[in-house]
């Protein structure tokens, strides 16, 4: 019974780490690229009038909605994974160590986008690529990376995680 009970916890309490990593993630690239949310994610969401009234709060709103079936595919992955525990206090300290590993390489690999950007190494390119009228497109480039490597952190977060703990497992056995 305790084992269900943390499998169910631990799935609810990574839906809500996910969502609020979504809307500090939001507001740290709104900060860079308010363009980025105003110009095309507030579209893309379905917010164009409602989100130029209340932007910020718009773009914690895309954060979260961006955010939290990662948090339930990781907690899911992670609770059945520490089902493999004998213990719940093993179980809980395993799902604890996979969900800062991903949370880690998230914020890693979104840092590294944010400086591909920025650094000019992104294919993307104010002519070519979007017919937006932006007017920092280096900003909105570096943010736009940042998006998209913090998914890939996510994924090989996810991966890493699930090998952190089968490491767990075995050293446990």
């Amino acid at each position: 019974m305790k084992k269900a009970s943390v499998f169910i916890a631990s799935i609810l309490l990574s839906v809500i780490i996910a969502i609020f990593y979504g809307i500090v993630h939001n507001q740290f690239t709104y900060t860079i690229s308010d363009e980025f949310f105003t110009k095309l994610m507030f579209e893309r969401f379905g917010f164009v009038q409602y989100g130029q009234d209340t932007p910020r709060l718009t773009a914690s709103i895309i954060g979260a909605w961006s955010t939290w079936w990662m948090g339930l595919v990781t907690g899911f992955v992670f609770a059945t994974i520490s089902l493999f525990h004998s213990d719940v206090r093993q179980m809980i300290k395993s799902i604890k160590g996979a969900t800062l590993v991903v949370l880690g390489t998230s914020l890693i690999f979104g840092l590294i986008g944010l400086c591909y950007g920025f650094l000019g190494f992104s294919r993307l390119d104010s002519n070519c690529c979007f017919p937006l009228e932006v007017h920092n497109v280096k900003n909105f480039i570096a943010v736009s990376e940042m998006h998209s490597f913090s998914y890939l952190g996510g994924a090989i977060g996810l991966f890493l995680g699930i090998l952190w703990q089968i490491r767990a497992i075995k050293s446990v056995k």
